[in-house]
């Protein structure tokens, strides 16, 4: 089974929140291409052993727009296609949108935090999607009250 491809905005985010770990928990090996591992630095955090960074195999940019992505999001999909179509954690909603168009299961932070509760890895998203609200990551109030409702949550903050 490919690993699982992550762009920097999850592992920094749910760093920040004391939360990387559940990526562990739910994907194992986490993959990420140089320019995410370099993000990732620049954002003050050190990657843990069980997220690979992996050189991408071919030239980056199979047609991908350039002026909509950053250099992290376009070879995060790029190696998300060369591991066979892995799933790929997007934020941004152009690479979201991108990465959907291109046929990759994309999943956002949020929805981490959703898979987490679901398989028993937190008890609630309410506090760990505050905690992100908090800490400046943007997050539409529709996504906030979805994944409180998919979550079986309170959907009033």
């Amino acid at each position: 089974m490919a690993p699982v491809v992550a762009d920097s905005s999850a592992l920094i985010a749910l760093q920040r929140i004391g939360r990387l770990e559940l990526l562990h928990g739910l994907f194992g090996e986490i993959a990420v291409p140089p320019a995410v591992a370099r993000e990732v630095e620049r954002g003050g955090l050190e990657l843990p052993p069980w997220v690979q960074v992996r050189s991408l195999q071919e030239t980056p940019a199979r047609g991908l727009p350039s002026r909509k992505l950053g250099e992290g999001e376009r070879e995060a999909i790029d190696l998300a296609f060369e591991l066979g179509g892995a799933q790929v954690i997007l934020d941004d909603l152009s690479a979201r949108s991108v990465g959907r168009e291109r046929g990759l299961e994309v999943v956002g932070t949020a929805a981490v935090l959703y898979l987490a509760k679901r398989r028993g890895l937190i008890e609630a998203v309410r506090p760990s999607l505050d905690a992100l609200l908090a800490d400046g990551f943007r997050l539409s109030p529709a996504v906030y009250s979805a994944i409180l409702e998919a979550a079986g949550e309170d959907e009033s903050r």
